[in-house]
């Protein structure tokens, strides 16, 4: 399982960001609370994760990228929790790899197994509790959210896919995912393996074909979609989250 990087010459990798801190019930709350960290998901691999939590948690979304989307997942991380949703965003790559993403980022069999130590390491985390569970998976890693919701298809409510290369699934994941699906692809690109790929799933499915996302600034539009999507197919079930002080 992924733990936190430890203290070491270097100093603590977490870095915290908390605001709102109060005490109920001899308990830690927080009105809202941010916090990144290094996970540890291979012998000598560590990779950037971030959380927050609004104060009354509906669900949670975890939300996969390779690097070349962090203002991206940034801004939908922000407009997820103004609605109540926890996030979990996750690059995929380690600092050092994010310098060949436009390589790396096509390993889907490696990036899947840090995503299922990811998964591992939110189940385990007090904050998770019982909250119902969605995924976010840009471009490439559209294709880990939809392995791991396949695997576990009782865990996640909800996926969607912006930029996402489905296809890369595979064709056994594709046609074993019950989970609701949102994908989102820019009117600039190549659909064709996406359309390969679209009759294989037959779980309920939207495709949105959007204006291709600014050079600078948030995709509002796929923002704006995976939100409704969230919304559509997610559970209300608000809880006080406990966040563990330190």
């Amino acid at each position: 399982m992924g733990s936190p990087s430890p203290a070491g010459n270097d100093g603590y990798r977490e870095r915290p960001s908390r605001t709102a801190a109060g005490q109920r019930e001899n308990r830690a709350t927080w009105a809202f609370c941010v916090q990144a960290l290094r996970l540890k998901v291979g012998e000598r691999s560590w990779i950037d994760v971030s959380f927050a939590l609004p104060e009354s948690t509906r669900a949670f979304v975890l939300i996969l990228e390779t690097g070349n989307d962090a203002a991206q997942s940034q801004a939908l991380a922000q407009a997820l929790t103004a609605r109540g949703f926890g996030t979990l965003t996750v690059c995929l790559l380690t600092p050092n790899e994010c310098a060949d993403a436009e390589e790396i980022a096509w390993h889907v069999n490696d990036l899947g197994e840090r995503a299922a130590t990811v998964l591992e390491w939110l189940h385990h985390q007090p904050f998770r509790g019982n909250l119902p569970l969605a995924a976010v998976g840009w471009r490439t890693a559209a294709a880990v959210s939809i392995r791991l919701a396949a695997r576990e298809d009782q865990t996640f409510y909800a996926l969607s896919c912006p930029l996402g290369r489905i296809d890369l699934a595979g064709a056994a994941p594709l046609v074993s995912l019950t989970t609701p699906i949102l994908l989102m692809t820019s009117s600039a690109d190549d659909d064709k393996p996406n359309t390969a790929a679209w009759p294989h799933i037959g779980a309920p499915k939207r495709w949105e074909r959007l204006p291709p996302p600014p050079p600078k600034g948030p995709w509002l539009e796929a923002i704006a979609l995976t939100c409704e999507w969230f919304e559509r197919h997610l559970p209300h079930t608000p809880s006080t989250q406990t966040v563990p002080a330190g």
